[in-house]
């Protein structure tokens, strides 16, 4: 097997969780017992690591601020996780019980709260323009939640419609992680945009693939249940595809609009999905948003981060995670 994307940042990586684990410190153990709960659940660590191999791609040397900003994108990414749990009833999370399941709402929600928190302090020292394209993700991500509520059960959806949703719930954390990278790296005006645009793609390709996971996925593997999307009216593109196939589509449809839809209802929604092309359609536009994102990286020097880059960027297309 060859080298994998991630093997030029290892260290850097190891390095953010370190970061992360003592950030989170608590002398109350109930508190600290939860934080390790959370810290120790693992992840894909694409925000961070995106942030990371921008930097070097554009020049700079490992230091402690890339390094905090890294951890602070996790922390604050980590916390959404912990909240989205909770407004959707999940259970699993990276294959076991989430954190309110296991510690009570209540808890979950300030353990959130204080991942937010520290994760912003972590933030303290950087530039304004970081901290404005931060805060300007945010509202994008609450903006797209919004927008996501709008058509849930709502089978009047198109592909337009769930790009602008993924394009701020998704895509624009991971373009302001490369931003930022790039940004702290010393890189002038036209690198950043450009590895910003290529970070913005990878992310739209990453959800992608996650709303496909949710249809063909081995929960043993993603560590999340299949189905959860269609159960909770959520609009994502295999499902959008899969409602406008002429044979299944309306019984598709039916269920989609339901509310509480029973077992049995979903199991054959996920089943008659499968069954159209729906998978095959957004795997392909996965792989054709992925290849526009190569495109923007000409600019950038040569380099073992570069490839990185570009391997996490096709990663993205064939994980099954």
């Amino acid at each position: 097997m060859g080298k994998q994307w991630y093997s030029s940042i290892s260290d850097d990586l190891a390095e953010v969780d370190r970061i992360i684990r003592d950030t989170l410190r608590s002398d109350r153990k109930d508190l600290q017992d939860i934080c390790d709960y959370v810290t120790s659940s693992g992840g894909k660590k694409v925000r961070p690591a995106m942030c990371i191999l921008a930097h070097h791609a554009c020049g700079g040397t490992r230091n402690d601020d890339v390094l905090k900003i890294a951890a602070a994108f996790e922390m604050i990414h980590d916390a959404t996780l912990i909240h989205d749990d909770i407004n959707d009833k999940s259970e699993i999370r990276r294959g076991r019980t989430t954190v309110h399941e296991k510690y009570t709402v209540t808890k979950a929600v300030i353990l959130g709260d204080l991942m937010f928190a520290m994760g912003f302090k972590l933030m303290g020292s950087a530039d304004t323009k970081i901290i404005d394209t931060v805060a300007r993700t945010s509202t994008a991500m609450a903006e797209s939640e919004f927008i996501q509520k709008e058509f849930e059960h709502t089978p009047i959806v198109t592909e337009d419609d769930y790009l602008k949703i993924i394009r701020g719930k998704t895509a624009m954390p991971i373009f302001a992680c490369a931003r930022a990278g790039a940004y702290i790296a010393g890189a002038d005006e036209d690198t950043i945009n450009e590895i910003s645009w290529f970070a913005l793609d990878v992310g739209l390709a990453f959800q992608i693939v996650d709303d496909v996971l949710d249809i063909i996925g081995d929960h043993r593997v993603t560590g999340k249940e299949v189905g959860m999307d269609i159960a909770e009216g959520k609009p994502t593109l295999p499902i959008i595809y899969a409602m406008e196939d002429p044979v299944s589509g309306s019984k598709i449809k039916r269920v989609f609009k339901k509310r509480n839809a029973s077992a049995a209802d979903l199991e054959k929604a996920l089943e008659l999905i499968r069954g159209t092309d729906a998978v095959e359609r957004c795997l392909a536009k996965a792989k054709e948003i992925v290849e526009n994102a190569v495109s923007h990286l000409p600019t950038i020097k040569e380099s073992e981060y570069k490839d990185s880059l570009i391997g996490l960027a096709r990663y993205i297309v064939c994980r099954d995670r």
